[in-house]
């Protein structure tokens, strides 16, 4: 790891930016949904800069970066597109002991921009060591379809929440009870336009009065050992999943993608164990998740005697070894 990915606190940050061209409206921006203090120098800006700064957005000063500036700044960004100014700005934030990074020039900065999947207050980065930045837009394509528009409001309700949901008790209940709230119970609330600190009212006081969930289990199967190749439900259901029940020829790749709190229980053939649907059921109660991961299709009895023992459940389909490794051929 040649980068150490941090986030910087901006909200008393004073951001230099030198340039006025297409590299600094790039980075300008990003910068802009901060809430540092953004000023920029450059004798001939981009008419957005001068929009922006005659919105307050940012100061424009129109001459070049001087050393002096430097004093006071957090971070330095030389977007001139010039050697010798992306040269002296580095010269000048150096000698200043300021962070500086060239834009387009991984080798001369002291730090570099990710790519970022923005759902404030949620941020993702993703970085690759300035090597892959294909690589890094088409990850980042993946999360914008993996975290919908309402990951945003349904973290900054929680966040504003939080010292209610101090009501439960700490471990498995408040996690139970944020696990519910980003599954389930938030998005359906963003979905029907309902205010959400009254969505997580209601919600923890079913929580607390032990009405919030229903004992629930999951069958599905996989046909490879490979994870990229597991059905999305599924690995959604490894992620939320509070007991992992599974064959012993399932691979260890895929059980990695569990949650590390969860509780495993692996079926050998020559073990005396409970038969499976009452094994599921039982490891239910109280509201537990429970995913039982076959290596191969579930028998619909299975599915029936679960539910005579009470329990909520979901078939996830799988993908069977033949087709897993012609889909991957294809691809």
């Amino acid at each position: 790891m040649q980068h150490f990915p941090i986030f910087l606190a901006m909200a008393e940050a004073r951001v230099l930016l030198s340039g006025g061209g297409a590299a600094a409206l790039a980075k300008l921006r990003l910068l802009m949904k901060t809430p540092a203090r953004i000023e920029v120098f450059s004798r001939d800006p981009a008419p957005e800069i001068d929009t922006w700064a005659r919105q307050g957005r940012l100061r424009l000063a129109r001459r070049d970066l001087q050393r002096g500036d430097l004093n006071g700044a957090s971070l330095v960004y030389a977007a001139d597109e010039d050697d010798a100014m992306d040269a002296r700005t580095l010269a000048f934030a150096r000698a200043a002991g300021v962070l500086t990074n060239v834009v387009d020039n991984l080798g001369a900065s002291d730090f570099i921009t990710p790519a970022m999947v923005d759902r404030a207050p949620v941020t993702v980065a993703i970085g690759t060591e300035g090597a892959a930045p294909v690589l890094a837009r088409r990850i980042k394509a993946r999360l914008e379809e993996d975290l919908p528009v309402s990951t945003g409001p349904l973290a900054a309700a929680a966040a504003a929440f939080r010292d209610e949901a101090e009501a439960l008790p700490h471990g498995a209940p408040r996690r139970e009870f944020w696990a519910d709230w980003f599954d389930r119970a938030g998005p359906e609330a963003h979905a029907a336009g309902r205010d959400l600190r009254s969505a997580l009212a209601a919600l923890l006081g079913a929580h607390r009065d032990g009405n919030a969930r229903p004992d629930r289990v999951t069958l599905a199967w996989t046909g490879s050992d490979d994870p990229d190749l597991l059905v999305m439900k599924t690995r959604r259901a490894l992620d939320t999943a509070d007991v992992v029940v599974h064959d012993d020829d399932i691979a260890p790749g895929i059980l990695e993608l569990a949650r590390r709190e969860a509780d495993f229980i692996t079926l050998h053939e020559t073990a005396t164990v409970p038969p499976l649907p009452q094994l599921l059921a039982r490891r239910a109660k109280g509201g537990r998740h429970v995913l039982y991961l076959s290596s191969r299709p579930g028998a619909a009895r299975l599915e029936t005697a679960v539910r005579a023992a009470g329990a909520e459940v979901t078939v996830i389909p799988g993908i069977a070894a033949g087709a897993a490794t012609e889909r991957r051929e294809q691809a």
